[in-house]
């Protein structure tokens, strides 16, 4: 017989990825995997059970953030690691997680040796109990594999949290005021400002991928996309001439 603990057991990964899942969902996707009923009451008791040790868990994963971030300057001198406590929280007595960044020594040692001064920046949605938002940088190896330099845990994707990221990240990289180092990203208005702001001598590019994607709204999807490409892969005049 299957009992709460097998279902909890079974559904724990994907709860976490979307604890807006339904009963019914949950039930059609064990009939249809296994070929058994379960009670409703089992699979409501079995959610009740996971969402209540998820809230616990990232509770207690929060609370322990400064303990991790004490083992890991232990653990990897020359790590720029930084945790900023909401200063409001504060005035009432209260300690609330606001934003953190990391950038591994061996990280900042990598780029600085010979990787290309072409750094990629972007940023994206957390899923689970607690919502937020990470931003990231990123270059590439000679190999053209994607080799990580910071990332910082935050609120929300706005000017001041990407400014945040750009300072510590400008420290962390000695970009100074960015003369030879160049930044490719969308075209979301608050990143690139803050760019502009930190490190004002940089060069700036917009990923094609997110160009195409405001283009097609207007040009559709036909061969005004095949000439957009065609111009995206093209160094030089004649190259667009012949493709």
């Amino acid at each position: 017989m299957v009992n709460v603990k097998t279902i909890a057991s079974h559904f724990k990964t994907g709860l976490q990825d979307n604890p807006k899942i339904k009963i019914k969902e949950m039930m059609a996707t064990v009939k249809a995997a296994f070929n058994i009923n379960v009670s409703h009451s089992k699979y409501k008791r079995a959610k009740r059970m996971i969402l209540e040790k998820m809230e616990g868990s990232f509770a207690d994963d929060y609370n322990k953030l400064e303990a991790s971030a004490n083992e890991l300057r232990s653990s990897n001198p020359g790590i720029d690691m930084v945790i900023n406590i909401s200063k409001d929280a504060l005035s009432e007595g209260k300690r609330r997680f606001l934003r953190m960044y990391i950038c591994f020594h061996a990280l900042k040692m990598g780029f600085k040796s010979g990787l290309r001064p072409f750094i990629g920046l972007d940023g994206t949605f957390l899923k689970g109990k607690y919502k937020g938002q990470l931003l990231v940088a990123v270059v590439q190896d000679s190999i053209r594999h994607f080799y990580p330099l910071a990332w910082d845990v935050i609120d929300k994707e706005i000017k001041v949290t990407w400014s945040w990221f750009l300072r510590l990240l400008q420290h962390s990289l000695d970009l100074k005021m960015g003369e030879g180092i160049t930044f490719i990203s969308d075209m979301q208005k608050g990143l690139i400002d803050s760019v502009h702001l930190v490190i004002p001598e940089e060069h700036h590019r917009y990923c094609v991928t997110h160009i195409e994607t405001n283009w097609c709204k207007r040009w559709g999807h036909g061969q005004y996309k095949k000439y957009f490409w065609c111009a995206a892969w093209s160094t030089y005049e004649e190259d667009l001439k012949t493709n």
